[in-house]
């Protein structure tokens, strides 16, 4: 099965990541792996239920998915400003807040 990845800018920063969900192992929620296409740095980005739980603006099956694109790039954009515990091989671990999701909703407008 081909994962299907997608190109997208981060919210403030406009670096161009590539973002690929992938299946969590052991992981609650959702993952994906991510990768800064100018710097050649990967990311693996962790959104789990407790961040969900923590925007309390609305469900957690009603936060949009362009809501959570743009938390990722939250992350993603301060992990590049203070870079993260390094995991074997090329990613870094990242994990999207409740901060990034309120964040990127206020983004949006």
């Amino acid at each position: 099965m081909e994962e299907a990845s997608r190109f997208s800018k981060t919210p403030k920063l406009h670096v161009v990541v590539q973002i690929t969900e992938i299946v969590p192992s052991g992981i609650e929620g959702r993952a994906w792996e991510v990768h800064d296409v100018e710097r050649n740095r990967g990311f693996r980005v962790t959104l789990n239920q407790r961040a969900l739980e923590g925007t309390r603006s609305k469900p957690a099956d009603e936060v949009r998915e362009q809501a959570i694109e743009d938390a990722i790039g939250l992350a993603v954009e301060r992990a590049l400003q203070t870079p993260p515990e390094k995991v074997s091989g090329i990613l870094y671990e990242v994990e999207v807040t409740s901060k990034d999701l309120v964040e990127s909703a206020a983004l949006r407008g």
